[in-house]
């Protein structure tokens, strides 16, 4: 028979065998902790490598809506202009009429005038009996943009057309005309002026005006009783402005106190002494000059062939004056007065 005391030691033992957790179950628990910590680990693995993914993604997308505004921007930017090559007859003086080249029917070319900075396309159609190709004179631009013509490319054969893509990436005044290989193009009337005024530099005029110089070779005949006895008409030189001679030159007309630019191009075959009675030239730039280069003051400013020359003046002298060569022959038709290279220069109030 058992006694109290052994009653009560295997009471015990029962109690704490049915209290202490098995060892084997104390291993499994610790196995699933270990597995959930590690799932839980890949986890935000995974939700790094899609953060890393969608930051990635949004940094395209940036990048792509980036190159997209600079297009929009280059599109907005972009200046278009088409000249169309074509032989016409062309009054130069009040009935005398050549036979001339011209673009876009005019003598000389259109204008073109942008920005800096601005994307320039300048499609060239090529109506003439003969291939053409074009130059855009003191620009440095690349060489397949302004080198010598050649086949495929800016060699442009009659009947088609070819377009010229640059930025203008310098201001000042320059002009276009075909290429040395079609020289004599432009002496019978393919040019025209091309400025690029400055993006941020403030004007320091409020007016400002092209004048292309041109020279051509013109014939009359025999008026007197002494020279008709010569049955062949006399040729003579008659000089240009703007593709007119004196008295046709439209007049420049001026404001009292306003500050005037003119933008001089010589497309002739000699140099010019020009100069605007009653006034004085600011020499600003000289054929692409430095802008920051010292001015210098003239009232006579010789312009040799092919050179451009940006002159300023102040209109403070109120009359009626005359822009023009200061050699007889250039200013004047065969002798005549007026006649050649001689604008009309007034004020208003000097006609009341």
């Amino acid at each position: 028979m058992k006694s109290k005391f052994d009653l009560v030691l295997l009471n015990t033992v029962i109690v704490l065998s049915t209290t202490l957790p098995a060892p084997c179950a104390e291993i499994d628990d610790a196995a699933d902790l270990f597995t959930q910590q590690q799932q839980e680990k890949n986890e935000l693995n995974e939700m790094k490598r899609e953060m890393n993914s969608i930051k990635s993604n949004m940094g395209q997308a940036l990048q792509d809506m980036q190159k997209v505004g600079a297009a929009v921007q280059a599109h907005r930017q972009q200046k278009e202009f088409h000249l169309q090559c074509k032989e016409m007859n062309w009054e130069l003086t009040p009935g005398t009429f050549v036979p001339a080249l011209t673009y876009n029917g005019r003598l000389p070319g259109p204008e073109i005038r942008v920005q800096e900075g601005d994307h320039i396309k300048i499609t060239v159609h090529n109506q003439l009996k003969t291939s053409t190709s074009m130059y855009f004179h003191g620009m440095i631009l690349p060489q397949s943009v302004n080198g010598l013509p050649r086949k495929g490319g800016s060699l442009i054969n009659a009947g088609e057309s070819y377009a010229f893509e640059f930025i203008a990436t310098n201001p000042g005044t320059f002009w276009y005309h075909p290429q040395v290989t079609h020289a004599e193009q432009m002496s019978r009337g393919l040019c025209g002026a091309l400025i690029v005024e400055p993006k941020s530099v403030p004007k320091t005029y409020e007016r400002d005006f092209a004048v292309i110089l041109g020279q051509w070779t013109v014939s009359d005949r025999p008026t007197t009783p002494a020279a008709a006895s010569h049955p062949n008409a006399v040729s003579y030189p008659l000089f240009l402005a703007n593709g007119k001679s004196a008295p046709a030159i439209p007049p420049l007309e001026l404001k009292s106190g306003e500050r005037i630019r003119l933008r001089v191009i010589n497309a002739s075959q000699q140099a010019c002494p020009l100069s605007l009675s009653g006034h004085k030239f600011e020499v600003v730039a000289t054929s692409g000059s430095d802008a920051t280069e010292p001015h210098i003051t003239r009232d006579t400013v010789t312009i040799n062939p092919g050179e451009r020359v940006d002159l300023e003046f102040t209109a403070d002298n109120p009359g009626v004056w005359s822009l023009s060569s200061l050699i007889p022959a250039q200013s004047s038709t065969n002798g005549r007065f007026p006649g050649g290279l001689a604008i009309v220069v007034r004020y208003p109030e000097a006609l009341k």
